[in-house]
């Protein structure tokens, strides 16, 4: 795939080596590595709100302590706490006041439908008019709540994309990559792919690299450049 003009930042995009086939290549040799990650980590649709929300701007550690805090409670019960006490239970994943808001929201807007599996018409646009749902957020929501055809893009991606295939993406090419993965791969793959890269840039592709244990590196443009 050539280089593009990011319409945002008006600078030549990178998308070196970048395309259908050297992306299945490559999910076939990272799930040979770390195998299927059973991603997202949750039980049930609202677990999976749950964590997408508070997973921003924090560690999955500390939304696990607070997804213990919320565990057993119905999407109705948390609606009808009071702000204060269900900051108190999301409390371990920081930012609790405006993530708050952000759950109450996305628990209003789903009311009634969580229980019975039903997917809202235009669920992507409607998500992305919600306080604090982005589009990581709601394409996290859409793929592994609703088992919608989507795919959330994100640091962890743009970071791992860039060093292995030598690109210069940035979250401006967020609608672009998307679109590629959805097209490249099936929903189960979509699901699978996203977690194999987070679990390689948790492990391996960290900001700081560890690139003399990467099993990738002998197709990786970062360490062979």
């Amino acid at each position: 795939m050539k280089g593009r003009e990011n319409t945002v930042t008006g600078k030549t995009v990178n998308f070196r080596g970048i395309n259908d086939y050297s992306l299945r290549q490559l999910f076939k040799g990272i799930i040979r590595i770390y195998g299927e990650q059973h991603w997202w980590p949750a039980e049930s649709p609202l677990q999976v709100i749950e964590g997408a929300i508070l997973t921003q701007n924090t560690s999955w550690k500390n939304v696990e302590r607070a997804l213990i805090n919320l565990k057993g409670l119905s999407s109705r019960d948390l609606l009808k706490m009071s702000p204060g006490d269900l900051q108190s239970l999301i409390r371990p994943a920081g930012f609790f006041k405006n993530k708050e808001k952000s759950l109450r929201s996305l628990l209003s807007y789903f009311d009634g439908t969580l229980e019975s599996g039903s997917i809202p018409l235009n669920l992507r646009d409607e998500l992305l008019e919600l306080r604090g749902v982005g589009k990581e957020t709601a394409d996290s929501i859409a793929l592994y709540a609703f088992n919608s055809l989507t795919f959330p893009v994100d640091s962890y991606t743009i970071r791992f994309l860039n060093r292995f295939f030598g690109a210069n993406l940035t979250m401006n090419d967020y609608e672009h990559l998307r679109s590629l993965f959805m097209r490249c791969f099936q929903k189960s793959e979509l699901m699978e792919i996203h977690g194999l890269i987070d679990e390689h840039s948790k492990r391996i592709c960290r900001k700081v690299p560890d690139c003399s244990s990467c099993q990738l590196r002998t197709d990786c443009m970062y360490f062979n450049g």
